[in-house]
């Protein structure tokens, strides 16, 4: 992109923050291919997707309480105060979410199995697709999931996660991990997109959904969806770390025989 100035003249960044300057950017920009970037989209990217995941965080802290939704009660020891360590990981995972966001639309914008014309909606790429694409993430999370929980690698990953045994922040404590552990986490989305074909508003809708239910997995919100999610279940692997290893749906862990109910006793009198 050209921006105007003087003959002869060096823009600066006043010149690349004009108006003019921003729409023509904001013209040229392809998302799908980061090669033809400037520095002010690589910026501009990275700001709106982790100013994204903060109106998420707002959200998922908020909106329940606007409902005088039930506090489920803590039931070991909560972590009062982050460390450097911690902070460190929170803010490496969310810039990690602004490159997993761009490697997966780049990926659905060049697959033949993800649609984008409204032409193209159908039952099966949308409401089915949906509920395919949870069920397939949450095969390969709960392998991956149960293996961190190996005690040869234990200590070395996911240990970091559970030093929180009463999760209440929603995003902050939901990426607070590993980076290993959050990368791979992620691009588990994009294997599930690989695997399942789906328009790309149920793509969309898959990531940001999944997000909003990973945030909400780590509040003290007493939030269910008819039995399919539940925040009780998560919660109930941080107090028992191994039972429930599913992220989103306890299916698998119907299935693979690690399926822990909440004890419901601890809600009486909430």
């Amino acid at each position: 992109t050209v921006i105007p100035t003087m003959a002869g003249e060096v823009p600066t960044v006043f010149d690349v923050l004009k108006p003019a300057a921003l729409l023509s950017s904001l013209a040229a920009f392809k998302f799908w291919d980061a090669s033809t970037w400037t520095p002010l989209q690589y910026l501009s990217w990275c700001t709106v997707i982790v100013l994204g995941l903060e109106i998420v965080a707002w959200l998922v802290s908020n909106i329940p309480k606007l409902f005088n939704t039930v506090i489920l009660p803590k039931r070991g020891s909560h972590l009062d105060v982050l460390t450097s360590k911690d902070i460190a990981f929170i803010c490496w995972n969310k810039f990690c979410t602004a490159v997993f966001t761009y490697h997966a639309l780049r990926f659905c914008w060049y697959s033949k199995t993800v649609k984008w014309g409204l032409d193209e909606l159908t039952l099966l790429n949308t409401v089915v697709a949906l509920g395919g694409l949870f069920v397939v993430y949450d095969f390969f999370y709960h392998i991956f999931h149960r293996a961190l929980h190996l005690r040869s690698v234990y200590k070395y990953v996911h240990k970091h996660h559970h030093n929180q045994h009463a999760p209440s922040r929603g995003t902050a404590d939901a990426v607070n991990v590993h980076p290993f552990e959050f990368v791979c986490g992620e691009y588990c989305h994009l294997l599930a997109i690989f695997l399942v074909p789906c328009h790309i508003m149920t793509a969309a809708l898959f990531v940001v959904g999944g997000g909003v239910v990973a945030s909400l997995n780590h509040t003290r919100f007493n939030v269910s969806l008819l039995n399919v999610f539940d925040v009780k279940f998560h919660d109930q692997h941080h107090v028992v770390p191994t039972v429930n290893y599913g992220q989103y749906i306890m299916l698998w862990d119907y299935v693979f025989g690690t399926y822990h109910e909440y004890p419901h006793e601890k809600l009486k009198g909430q």
